[in-house]
């Protein structure tokens, strides 16, 4: 196996990219604790051969690590790593203590997640159970502790084999479709659903110590649970503190809890020193924040954290234990109802609509332990970056590390999140009820207190898939009524019950889509939906301009990566649409020709596959921002666009707009110029010009004036037309006329492009330009495009990884893409039109210091 055919985590070195975030600190309990992560071993439980094992970690990685497994993203290799998944694996580690942790009042081992069924001992001696990949866990072993020679020893039993009893008693396979085997087993097991195969990537089921694992020794009084901290915010803010405690061994009479709270510059605002009386078992108190800065969304505003710590101490005032958690004062509430068009949805923020602009994120790979801190940097930079204030967590995925959503809070990004279930109904019985029933507990807690946490979501798809999706003749009636019968339990009882319970302040929606049905248009005016009529339904990208929903929480179209992607994972003879590797590597239903089928309506016939390869990228981004930008213009009657999807698992073929390797496909500068504070939408079949805001800085008084400038496509300029006094206000967009026989006659619209630009509207001059846009009158295929434009570049070192792209051309040149042959290199700007004699000038950063100067290729239409 070569270098560049290894698993991503094992490029790191080269592509990782430099932390550019200041990341909030999680929610800790400070107290003496012993990190187990290294000096595990794994073995098969039927060998006696054990080799080292990276904790927190996966068996398949070890396996690829050691050489036991070939890598599931090269060529037809994922075939090849499905035999772990029915198999049982042991992991062990000895380890020692220091007299003063051997003697300290209470001993917890802290499991924060074991992938998935698994018996823990200790010494010999059974201590844990896990059967939920979703659930950390605590135990005391104090008692079973000695100073040398301690083992642990956790034995994973197969997902497989655990659970095939529970299909023979159903009798039936669920619906579960996107679980890649001919047994559906994936239902009965909280797991990451997307590990049993998707329409976008592989099937992978892991297993192992996917999250950290440690012992927490604490002294004679410590948090006995995770402290609960609240607030009401008006014009000021009641803060309302509650901690749980626990004493230990000799209980002294009485410990001190000093509480602090800083201001997001670092000033103390708040500071309470409390006296507990021995063998108390909580402690309460309140304090008021006067006009607190608020936490803002990105494009908003600033996401103002304030830093609070509490400090157990004993008499003497050492610190036994400390918590230390990030606050962001803010509101946000789910707005759902009647109105005159069907059902409003949409997001309240500090008392303000705000319009939702954002994607669906999936796991970034399909071994979950392998993400590094500088993976989650590198991903928030890029959702920063495209104008993003919202991403929704996708429930065939899972709960996301602490990381996450701490980048979340410190860069303004909402979160949407799904319990862990997607596209199939799930059992519904005591049992499998009880184990959801912790997983959500656990859960909530652990996420309650991040003020990017927006909404809680019961499912994805479920509840369409059993109204449309045709599950009521594929099953008898019985069955059938079983499945929801068990989705009511579930979704409508149990989950919003734990919300309530546990979260009350957050809404909580039973599933997405909630009504509206993309073949139904009638019902795009009832809440949230998932269009599929382009992709699945074949329709044109142009059908976005009329099918708006009042929030788009998934639509998509696919591509293939860039070529140097595809050389990531497939050989040169391989580089064909039809050939077996790019077969295999399509997930979806409808398969790579649909890409084709697209590709044809708007472009020329491709020239060979690489040429295939860029134009579906093109088309991808362009069709896409056509949706984007539709639905912005409809606002308020639509207020969100989630795209599918942000992300990728694998080197893949998919709908992503970031690939694997954290390269940026056309599409997302697509997405970064469609969520621009303030765009602009022509639409010619209307008639109009939509001015669209949600800058903060844009009031109604604002006075705007458009420009509108017919370039040719040799370079011939044009006198520009004038459109004055415009109006610019967040709420509502402003509607212009588009005077498309005067700008630009019939004899023009094939070799002339119109630049429409706002700019501010100072009297006699104008002043500073708030956007811009392009509007061709035809197709890419209809255009009378330069066949051969000569494009002058120059390329020298700017820094380290940086280097300076400078480009010119004395004629038009469509749908411009710069590669260059490093995996992972980011640029400024990529994937757009350079237009005749406007020189521009890019950055392009590579992963890696002192790399040698890139080879650059241009592309274009």
């Amino acid at each position: 196996m070569t270098a560049k055919h290894l698993p991503r985590i094992l490029l790191l070195a080269v592509i990782s990219i430099v932390a550019m975030f200041q990341t909030a600190a999680a929610s800790t309990y400070g107290a003496d604790t012993l990190r187990l992560d290294r000096g595990w071993e794994f073995s098969r439980h039927d060998s006696i051969a054990w080799l080292p094992a990276t904790v927190p970690g996966v068996v398949q990685y070890d396996l690829m690590r050691h050489g036991l497994l070939p890598d599931h993203n090269y060529r037809l290799q994922e075939a090849q790593t499905q035999w772990p998944e029915e198999l049982d694996w042991d992991y062990r580690l000895t380890f020692s203590l220091s007299e003063k942790q051997l003697h300290s009042p209470r001993a917890v081992l802290v499991v924060e997640g074991l992938d998935t069924y698994a018996t823990v001992l200790l010494n010999g001696t059974a201590i844990l159970e896990s059967r939920n990949m979703f659930v950390g866990k605590e135990v005391e072993i104090n008692h079973l502790l000695r100073r040398e020679g301690n083992e642990l020893l956790i034995r994973f039993r197969s997902p497989m084999k655990e659970v095939r009893p529970l299909r023979a008693r159903d009798g039936f396979d669920y619906p579960a479709d996107n679980d890649h085997h001919p047994e559906k087993l994936s239902v009965y097991t909280r797991k990451a659903p997307y590990h049993y195969g998707w329409d976008w990537g592989p099937r992978l089921v892991t297993t192992g110590i996917w999250r950290p694992i440690s012992i927490r020794f604490e002294g004679n009084v410590s948090f006995a649970s995770r402290p609960e901290v609240n607030y009401t915010l008006a014009e000021h803010a009641q803060v309302d503190c509650f901690f749980p405690l626990r004493w230990n061994g000799n209980v002294p009479s009485s410990a001190q809890l000093q509480l602090s709270l800083y201001s997001p510059g670092g000033r103390l605002v708040h500071r309470d020193r409390l006296t507990v009386a021995g063998g108390e078992e909580r402690c309460r108190t309140s304090f008021i924040v006067t006009t607190p800065d608020r936490w803002m969304p990105n494009g908003s505003g600033l996401p103002l954290l304030y830093t609070l710590r509490a400090e157990l101490q004993d008499p003497s005032g050492e610190i036994l234990q400390s918590y230390s958690t990030k606050i962001g004062f803010r509101t946000v509430e789910f707005v759902r109802e009647a109105d005159a068009h069907g059902h409003s949805f949409f997001f309240r923020v500090n008392g303000e609509p705000l319009y939702m602009r954002g994607a669906n994120y999936i796991p970034g790979t399909m071994m979950l332990p392998t993400r590094t801190e500088a993976y989650w940097e590198e991903l928030f930079r890029s959702i920063t970056d495209a104008n993003m204030n919202m991403i929704r967590v996708w429930g065939g995925g899972i709960y996301e590390d602490d990381c996450f959503y701490e980048l979340a809070d410190a860069n303004g990004i909402l979160i949407w999140q799904d319990f862990a279930f997607a596209c199939t109904p799930y059992p519904g019985d005591d049992d499998f009820l009880r184990n959801v029933r912790e997983e959500a507990d656990y859960n909530i807690r652990r996420l309650r207190e991040h003020p990017s946490l927006a909404l809680w979501c019961g499912n994805n798809e479920i509840r369409e898939g059993l109204k449309y999706w045709g599950w009521q003749k594929r099953f008898d009636a019985a069955t059938y009524s079983r499945f929801c019968t068990d989705y009511e339990k579930l979704f409508c009882e149990l989950l919003p019950e734990r919300v309530v319970a546990l979260d009350p302040a957050r809404s909580y929606i039973e599933t997405s889509p909630d009504t509206a049905n993309w073949g139904r248009p009638h019902t795009l005016a009832w809440g949230d939906s998932h269009y599929w009529g382009v992709w699945y339904g074949r329709e044109p990208f142009g059908i976005l301009r009329e099918r708006i929903p009042r929030f788009m929480s998934e639509f998509g179209f696919e591509s293939f990566p860039e070529y140097k992607t595809l050389k990531s994972f497939a050989r040169e003879e391989d580089m064909q649409l039809d050939s077996p590797v790019m077969r295999a590597r399509q997930k979806s239903s409808v398969g790579n020709e649909i890409i084709l089928e697209y590709m044809r309506r708007d472009y020329a016939e491709p020239q060979d596959f690489e040429d295939f390869v860029y134009k579906s990228l093109i088309m991808q981004g362009q069709g896409m921002r056509i949706g984007l930008e539709a639905q912005r213009a409809a606002k308020p009657f639509c207020m969100g666009s989630l795209y599918w999807q942000l992300n990728d698992a694998w080197p893949a073929i998919s709908w992503s707009g970031i690939d694997y390797y954290g390269q940026w496909k056309p599409l997302h500068y697509q997405v970064r110029r469609a969520f621009e504070p303030v765009i602009i939408v022509p639409d010619v079949e209307k008639g109009t010009i939509t001015i669209v805001s949600d800058a903060p800085e844009a009031k109604g008084e604002d006075r705007m004036a458009l420009r509108v400038e017919p370039i040719g496509f040799d370079g011939r300029r044009y006198p520009a037309f004038w459109i004055r006094g415009v109006e610019v206000d967040r709420q509502q967009p402003t509607v212009l006329p588009f005077a498309i026989d005067e700008w630009l006659p019939m004899e023009m619209r094939r070799n002339t492009l119109l630049r429409l630009s706002l700019v501010e509207d100072v009297g006699e001059a104008y002043g500073e330009g708030w956007a811009s846009t392009l509007y061709y009158h035809y197709a890419p295929k209809e255009l009378d495009l330069p066949t051969d434009p000569n494009v002058s570049q120059r390329l020298c070192r700017t820094g380290d990884k940086t280097w300076e792209l400078v480009l010119h051309s004395p004629s038009l040149v469509k749908d411009l893409f710069i590669e260059v042959d490093v995996l992972g290199a980011q640029f400024s700007d990529n994937a757009f039109d350079l237009l005749p004699d406007e020189e521009r000038i890019l950055t392009i950063t590579l992963p890696v210091a002192d790399a040698a100067r890139p080879t650059v290729r241009l592309r274009h239409l």
